[in-house]
Formats: C-alpha cells, sequence, structure tokens
C-alpha cells in the first residue's frame, strides 16, 4: 500500500467501500469529496485489491469529466472488458455492451468524476437490479454528495481530508529533506497548512519545493 492509502482518513473510507462492494444487497456504491482529496487513487486501489481478492473478476474503469464523451466511455469499458464495439451508433453499442455486461461475472465498474446524474443505459451499463444478477457492481466517485442520491447510490461514502499531522507526514515525505532548522521547519509547516489536506496539492507542492531554498520556501508561504 503506497503513501496516500495509509492514511487514516483514506483507510476509513477504503475499509467502507471495501464492506459495501461486499454486500450483496448494494449494487452501487458513491464516493464523494472535494477536488483533490484522492478519490480516483483510492477507488483504483479498492478495485485492484478487490479482483486480487477475487470479489470481481473484472475491474474496468472509464473518467466521465464535466462533459462525458458516451461513444469514447463505452469503448473504453468495452476494450478493459476485451469486446471490440463494430456498432456506429451509441445506442448499438450500449445494446452490445450490455449483453457483454450481463453475460459475464462479477464485474466493478467505476465511473470517475461524475458531476451529474446520467443514465447509464445510454452507456449500455445494466440497471442495478440487472447487475445483481450478475453479481457485479458500480462505484463512482464525484465532487458533488446529491449526484450520489441523483445516481440512487445505496451507499455513500465521503472521503475526508487528511489530519494536520498526517499532511504534514505526507509533506515532509514528498520534499525528501531535512527540517531540522526550527525556521525551516515552521515555514514549511505553514507552507503544508495551506494545502488544506489534500493530498494531490501536498504531494505537488512538496516535491516542487523540495531542493529549493530558504527564500523559496519564504515566497511559497
Amino acid at each position: 500500500m503506497g503513501d496516500f492509502e495509509a492514511f487514516e482518513a483514506t483507510r476509513e473510507a477504503m475499509d467502507k467501500v471495501t464492506k459495501a462492494l461486499k454486500d450483496d444487497e448494494v449494487s452501487a456504491v458513491g464516493v464523494y469529496g472535494m477536488g483533490g482529496v484522492g478519490k480516483t487513487t483510492m477507488v483504483k486501489h479498492v478495485g485492484n485489491q478487490a479482483r486480487k481478492n477475487g470479489i470481481f473478476h473484472h475491474v474496468i474503469m472509464a473518467v466521465m469529466s464535466q462533459s462525458p464523451d458516451l461513444m469514447e466511455i463505452q469503448h473504453t469499458l468495452a476494450e478493459l472488458l476485451g469486446i471490440d464495439l463494430q456498432e456506429k451508433s451509441q445506442s448499438g453499442r450500449a445494446s452490445r455492451l450490455n449483453k457483454e455486461i450481463m453475460r459475464k461475472n462479477k464485474i466493478l465498474i467505476i465511473l470517475d468524476d461524475i458531476w451529474e446524474r446520467i443514465e447509464l443505459s445510454s452507456i449500455g451499463i445494466p440497471s442495478y437490479k440487472e447487475l445483481q444478477k450478475c453479481n457485479s457492481k458500480v462505484l463512482l466517485t464525484t465532487r458533488i454528495q446529491n449526484v450520489c442520491h441523483a445516481m440512487e447510490c445505496q451507499e455513500m461514502i465521503t472521503l475526508n481530508v487528511l489530519s494536520e499531522e498526517d499532511s504534514w507526514t505526507l509533506f515532509m515525505r514528498n520534499a525528501r529533506r531535512s527540517f531540522e532548522m526550527t525556521i525551516f521547519r515552521d515555514i514549511a509547516r505553514k507552507v503544508a497548512r495551506e494545502c488544506c489536506g489534500l493530498p494531490i496539492a501536498l504531494i505537488a507542492v512538496a516535491r516542487a519545493l523540495g531542493d529549493k531554498d530558504l527564500r523559496e520556501w519564504k515566497k511559497a508561504a
């Protein structure tokens, strides 16, 4: 398990997601949290672990974004299932993808970065009731809690920002330098706090400043 997954906020969310994925009564799980909090990294890790542990035979993932390209999403999911979609129309591809998903068993479909309700049938993803029949599930991520409600997720799990101490630990690891000098450490802690507990920001800023001198750190603070 990498640095990101080792922290308390992430472990708590991961445990809840894993429990939901093992629940036969749950077909749709939603993970919500701020941009940069690490939702994508977490669900990828959970998906990989679920496949290794035999909970799912296939884990497929597509990024939705604010302006989803449904044809491209269909292509991505089909390719990950080893399917060559020859159909030209979106509806034709959706019908084929639906049949292939239902024909297979134990598929985890991860839909990352959803911004608003989307009809899964328009992509070719079976209804939640149909997914239950083939032991498959949808796991989605979003910045907006209401999207989880709109998508009728049976389990909704928040991924919180890191605590101040966990943020500092992650920051130090990625800066890869000593903070023994009190003045340096105080400035670095201030910079880390400004990242608001968001792992992506903490890692990026720490790596960017790691080899810089005190003057550059003061500018960043």
